[in-house]
């Protein structure tokens, strides 16, 4: 059992004895992050038939529209571009189910 006098006891902001730091929440971010998060659900709506490809097509106009104007901010440009990869596949799904 650990005692919090443990000295195996990681200190707070520490994972696996490396210090993590959280970006900020911008505007930005928090986008691509939504939209980064819907690619997949869209993908596995339109392959199962869960959701309509109109649904989908709203969800998609989304996630393009996150990713019109370049990020500076290096976690927003690994946010756009899992984003527009994301799209791409989308479109590919797109085109096989219409």
């Amino acid at each position: 059992m650990w005692h919090k006098s443990s000295p195996h006891r990681l200190a707070p902001g520490k994972i696996g004895g490396m210090s993590r730091q959280i970006p900020p929440a911008t505007p930005e971010i928090n986008r691509l992050r939504a939209a980064a998060a819907l690619i997949p659900l869209i993908e596995s709506g339109l392959i199962s038939s869960k959701i309509s490809v109109e649904r989908a097509a709203l969800m998609a106009s989304f996630c393009e529209w996150s990713v019109q104007r370049p990020p500076t901010d290096p976690e927003a440009v690994r946010l756009a571009a899992t984003v527009v990869t994301g799209m791409q596949r989308i479109r590919n799904v797109l085109a096989s189910v219409a």
